[in-house]
C-alpha cells in the first residue's frame, strides 16, 4: 500500500459529487478542463461491499463489480491522486470496510453525512 499525499482543498477547482454525473468519463473531462479534485457520485456502502475489485487490462481501469456484473465504481491511474470517493453510510463498520476496499485506488474518502435521505439519517440503513 502506498502512502498518499494529503489533499489540499485551498484554492482548488473541485468537481462536486453529482448523482448520475460523477462517473469516470465526466471526472476525466473535468480534470482535462482544469479541475484539481474530482468527486465520484455518492455510492452506498452496502452496494460497494457486494463488489469485487477487478483490474480491467483492456481499459486500464480498476472496476468494482457487483454480483450482477454491473460496474458500480470505475477509476483509473490518471485520476488516482485527484479522485475523492464519496460514500453514503449509516453504519461506521460498513463505512470502514468500504474505505479499506477502495483506499488504494483513490486520493480521499468522503462520507456523506449531510444528505437528508432517510438512508443517511437512520442507523438502521434501508
Amino acid at each position: 500500500m502506498t502512502v498518499n499525499t494529503p489533499l489540499c482543498f485551498r484554492g482548488k477547482k473541485i468537481l462536486a459529487p453529482m448523482v448520475r454525473v460523477g462517473t469516470l468519463p465526466m471526472r476525466l473531462l473535468a480534470l482535462d478542463y482544469g479541475a484539481d479534485i474530482v468527486y465520484c457520485e455518492e455510492l452506498i456502502d452496502i452496494k460497494m461491499l457486494q463488489c469485487k475489485r477487478v483490474i480491467n487490462e483492456v481499459l486500464e481501469t480498476v472496476d468494482f463489480v457487483a454480483p450482477n456484473e454491473r460496474i458500480v465504481f470505475r477509476t483509473c491511474e490518471r485520476e488516482r491522486e485527484h479522485v475523492v470517493f464519496q460514500m453514503g453510510s449509516a453504519d461506521a463498520e460498513r463505512a470502514l470496510a468500504v474505505a479499506k476496499l477502495v483506499e488504494s485506488d483513490v486520493a480521499g474518502i468522503d462520507i456523506n453525512m449531510g444528505c437528508p435521505k432517510e438512508y443517511s439519517t437512520k442507523a438502521s440503513g434501508f
